[in-house]
């Protein structure tokens, strides 16, 4: 995003509530992520010496402007420190105008300390269903709707596609079924309907990347779509998609260099949350993954069976969302070995063909008007195509 810092000086915040710290100890060294109540960029940090850490480049979600990353030396955190930014918000309870400078003061007092493995068990809602609903899509393709209850007894309402890759594939749903490199976007339906006016044999489809949706609607990862780059060609951001020989992939290119040029489809995410079965990125302290939202994911069992999975949220009667952790454990309930995180929130769609026709089985739920029905236009899908 870019921005023109405006030539005031700062604007100091002294609201205590601005900002607040958590710190983990990640892989053999220490992530701090500062959040900001309000949309920020441009965050560096300095102690009392005069010493400046910058944000470390977000690839996992670059359009997230209020969690801001830093690897800082043991020690830095002991003392008050100040953080240094730039407003993005238009209208701000703290600010004139996007663009403007700003500083405030975080204090030892409101840094969280923790580890991975406390992270994993304070965001473990144990999820369980009461009851589950299997129907058959089409041949190789079936559905479940899991009722569930966590542990402090509210609901969670989710759906489950188990896709035979010998019998059904994958396509990246876009805007009208095209390939255009510019940005269009179209809710999921609109996407699976442009497609099956083209002849695709759309049986079932969900959201797909993450985007700018409070910008220029720019995804975050890469779209291949028949073989043919769409997005983000050299991005090491991880995906899901097809390979040329119709088997489901999880993985990204920095990592997995031989997939380069040789998948049919592909759709960028964010974590892979589980590795050979087992709890693997789960971005440890950022607010993203530890809250209970609506969610959207994907994931391949050792027998190459390929799931997608979409939680409700947001809506406390029917259904009330789950963390990266809750995904890990549905996932790992369902013998997966490796899952990627998909974009989630007010974008998590469920759709199948039932009787003929393209239904929405979930409701999704935006964050600000959640009771509100909501069907949004994405940047792109994942399809599911009957062979």
């Amino acid at each position: 995003m870019e921005i023109a810092r405006n030539k005031a000086p700062e604007t100091q915040i002294t609201d205590p509530n601005y900002l607040s710290c958590i710190c983990v100890d990640e892989k053999g060294r220490t992530k701090t992520v500062i959040s900001t109540a309000e949309r920020a960029a441009f965050v560096t940090l300095s102690d009392s010496a005069g010493r400046i850490y910058g944000e470390v480049s977000n690839i996992c979600e670059p359009f997230d402007f209020t969690a801001h990353v830093f690897y800082l030396p043991e020690g830095t955190l002991d003392s008050p420190v100040t953080v240094h930014f730039v407003n993005l918000m238009d209208k701000s309870a703290y600010f004139a105008a996007a663009g403007d400078c700003g500083s405030a003061t975080l204090t030892p007092d409101r840094v969280k300390r923790t580890n991975f493995a406390a992270v994993i068990a304070e965001t473990d809602r144990h999820i369980q269903p009461v009851s589950v609903t299997e129907t058959a899509v089409c041949d190789g393709v079936r559905c479940k709707e899991l009722i569930c209850t966590r542990d402090d007894g509210a609901p969670v309402l989710m759906y489950a596609l188990f896709v035979d890759p010998s019998k059904a594939g994958f396509s990246a749903g876009t805007a009208f079924d095209g390939y255009a490199p510019g940005v269009k976007i179209q809710t999921v339906k609109g996407q699976a309907e442009a497609a099956i006016a083209n002849g695709r044999r759309v049986v079932a489809a969900t959201n797909a990347d993450f985007y700018d949706m409070f910008g220029t609607c720019t995804p975050s990862g890469l779209c291949v779509k028949d073989g043919r780059t769409v997005s983000n060609g050299t991005t090491i951001r991880n995906f899901f998609g097809m390979d040329m020989n119709g088997r489901p992939v999880i993985g990204n290119f920095a990592d997995n260099p031989e997939l380069y040029g040789q998948l049919s489809c592909a759709v960028g995410g964010r974590e892979i949350f589980l590795e050979d079965g087992e709890i693997a990125d789960i971005s440890p302290c950022e607010p993203f993954s530890f809250v209970s939202h609506p969610r959207t994911a994907a994931g391949i069992c050792e027998n190459g069976e390929a799931v997608l999975l979409v939680v409700d949220g947001r809506i406390p009667e029917r259904s009330n969302g789950a963390s990266l952790v809750d995904l890990a454990r549905v996932m790992q309930s369902f013998h997966v070995k490796r899952a990627i995180n998909l974009d989630g929130g007010g974008s998590s769609t469920f759709l199948i063909m039932k009787e003929g026709e393209l239904t929405m089985l979930n409701r999704p739920a935006d964050l600000i008007r959640p009771t509100e029905p909501l069907i949004r236009e994405i940047y792109n899908s994942l399809q599911v195509i009957q062979y």
